[in-house]
């Protein structure tokens, strides 16, 4: 059956940024079939009337914990492996709870898709993914279940394992030489050898995956001198690199921009819990898009909590993002950075159905979410409300 979705103003996020108004789009089979002004319906389709709403892409949250993560107590925290500081087979699926309550938060926020996986405690701590906030089994909902070697610089390894642990890494240095460590093995490896490592999918399947540009490593990063780590490795094996956080990157903009590393940007909205997010500022996005430099916004739930990434977003624009690269950060752009922007991320023709109805523009402080499509189908609803 044909849905029909008619009489809104729909904000595309497709590479024109089109906004249509009275416009309308249809659905079948999980994907966007048309899209425009108003045309005849097909016959027995479903219509709905969105007179007065907003319809934007489902929200799209780069970095998150959703489903891996307790949040009831440290004793249940599925996202850090402490038993070691080198932990590359560890993977997000194997953690992910699809029943937590996170997803429901998403959803209810107009999240649609997240990369989700292993926090920050290890210099290596295994691969990430990327998934659907709803629809059916884990297995149905992940878009990509490899998505990134995750690592992380700074005093989160360094507190984990050194202070509470008393054992390497204590020094950012030894941070490095860990994080290296799988890639210089990986590249001792003969095709031969590449091809075992392949069959037994052992430790260092992750490092030739990256190596081979099949994913990128993802490295958290805070200041600045962490972030020029993160840029000096990644050139040094020639391999992809997200900047995950890149708090100080606002003050590195020009060898953020010359490395080519993608960008995730935030949390912005929290109290600098350690020095090294003392210089975190929600005016950090203006100044990346005016150095002309792509990046998402996230949520890094939960610490802010995944039903308010829009309110990041929107904090953004409260210091001079404009409104459109705003949403874009946590539409288009995500997904495109993500690599996953040829599912999802716009409304257009041949996309997945992912879509929120809003009660107002995503950025005025009245709007509701009313309605959270995933693959076409309903995943939340709360009603039309005026």
């Amino acid at each position: 059956m044909v849905i029909v979705l008619k009489n809104a103003t729909l904000y595309t996020m497709d590479k024109l940024n089109t906004v249509i108004q009275n416009g309308e789009f249809w659905i079948q089979g999980g994907l966007i079939t048309h899209i425009g002004n108003e045309v005849p319906s097909p016959s027995g389709a479903q219509v709905i009337d969105c007179s007065g709403k907003v319809i934007t892409p489902g929200l799209i949250d780069a970095h998150t914990h959703v489903g891996i993560w307790g949040e009831i107590s440290e004793q249940i925290n599925d996202a850090n492996e402490y038993s070691d500081p080198w932990t590359p087979s560890m993977a997000a699926v194997d953690g992910i709870d699809i029943r937590h309550f996170s997803f429901d938060l998403a959803v209810e926020g107009g999240v649609t898709t997240i990369q989700t996986g292993a926090g920050s405690a290890n210099p290596i701590a295994g691969t990430w993914s990327i998934m659907k906030t709803g629809g059916g089994s884990l297995e149905n909902r992940i878009l990509v279940e490899r998505s990134g070697l995750k690592g992380a610089l700074g005093e989160n390894p360094k507190n984990v394992f050194g202070n509470q642990y008393q054992k390497k890494p204590m020094t950012r240095m030894a941070v490095a030489d860990i994080i290296r460590q799988g890639f210089h093995d990986a590249q001792k490896l003969t095709k031969e050898q590449r091809e075992v490592v392949r069959e037994d999918e052992s430790e260092l399947m992750p490092f030739i995956q990256v190596l081979e540009h099949d994913m990128p490593l993802r490295l958290h990063c805070h200041r600045a001198d962490d972030i020029a780590t993160a840029i000096r490795i990644a050139k040094e094996f020639d391999v992809l690199l997200s900047l995950e956080h890149c708090t100080e990157g606002h003050m590195m903009l020009d060898a953020v921009k010359n490395s080519g590393a993608s960008v995730t940007l935030g949390p912005f909205m929290l109290p600098a819990s350690k020095f090294e997010t003392r210089n975190s500022t929600p005016m950090a996005p203006k100044m990346f898009h005016d150095a002309g430099i792509p990046f998402a916004i996230m949520t890094d739930h939960p610490f802010i909590p995944i039903q308010y990434l829009i309110y990041c977003a929107a904090e953004a624009v409260k210091f001079g993002l404009d409104e459109m690269v705003a949403l874009k950060s946590v539409t288009y752009e995500a997904a495109r950075l993500m690599g996953v922007d040829e599912k999802v991320g716009s409304l257009e023709i041949g996309k997945h159905a992912d879509f929120v109805i809003w009660s107002h523009q995503p950025f005025q402080a009245q709007a509701n979410v009313l309605s959270t499509y995933i693959n076409g189908e309903s995943v939340y609803e709360k009603g039309f409300v005026e």
